[in-house]
């Protein structure tokens, strides 16, 4: 189905909210395509062009087609902004789930850049911009080096052990590291650090993911 194909440079999205939000938000949409099911139940405002249930079954990158997905132009990146006095840094986040929910806290917390590793996840990934709600118009992520982006920084890593983050309050220019779901913040980012800090636990799980522990440092960290 040549009309759902994706050229360098674009990106699709799916889902009502999403493509509501991309609509409205000024970006180039290319085309949006809608089920008959969907445009009954939720009568969009925008235009768009038929699909059936079975092509939207083929395109759809998710278990159940949402019924609206939108084809949209890449904006041009602007770069890594090295006056922003706190960066958020990632290190190998693979988890299209956990990107999205880190963009979505960076939102929250009005950070306009994330900087992630090069073979970080696609900030674009259908089920990333899915789980930012919508962010992803806010937050830009970009792809860099790492080393680059901690130039004349305080870098916070966040760690296992480490000190607590409790009360922690960031030097002037800083950078939050946060590590992959599997394997942490790698040696090859590892050398950056410069203060490893921690969440205290009072329970018995091992772990927090990407997701949860982003969200509690920076809680504690942008107060």
């Amino acid at each position: 189905m040549p009309k759902f194909r994706q050229k360098y440079g674009q990106f699709m999205v799916e889902g009502r909210k999403a493509v509501e939000e991309v609509f409205h938000s000024g970006w180039q949409v290319e085309g949006i395509w809608a089920t008959e099911a969907f445009a009954d139940r939720h009568s969009p405002s925008y235009s768009f062009e038929w699909m059936t249930e079975d092509e939207n079954k083929k395109c759809t990158a998710f278990d159940t087609a949402p019924g609206v997905m939108a084809l949209v132009n890449m904006p041009q990146s602007r770069g890594f902004d090295k006056e922003m006095p706190f960066v958020l840094a990632l290190d190998g986040i693979n988890d299209p789930g956990n990107m999205g929910t880190i963009i979505r806290l960076a939102d929250w917390f009005g950070l306009s850049q994330i900087v992630a590793s090069l073979d970080s996840v696609d900030a674009f990934n259908p089920k990333t911009l899915a789980a930012t709600m919508g962010s992803f118009l806010r937050v830009e992520v970009v792809y860099a080096d790492l080393e680059m982006a901690a130039q004349g920084r305080t870098v916070y890593g966040a760690y296992l052990a480490g000190e607590s983050v409790h009360g922690l309050k960031p030097s002037e220019k800083s950078m939050l590291l946060i590590g992959s779901e599997s394997h942490g913040i790698r040696e090859s980012a590892e050398k950056l650090v410069t203060h490893p800090i921690t969440i205290p636990g009072k329970g018995k799980a091992e772990s927090l993911n990407a997701g949860m522990a982003t969200a509690i440092l920076l809680d504690n960290l942008l107060r």
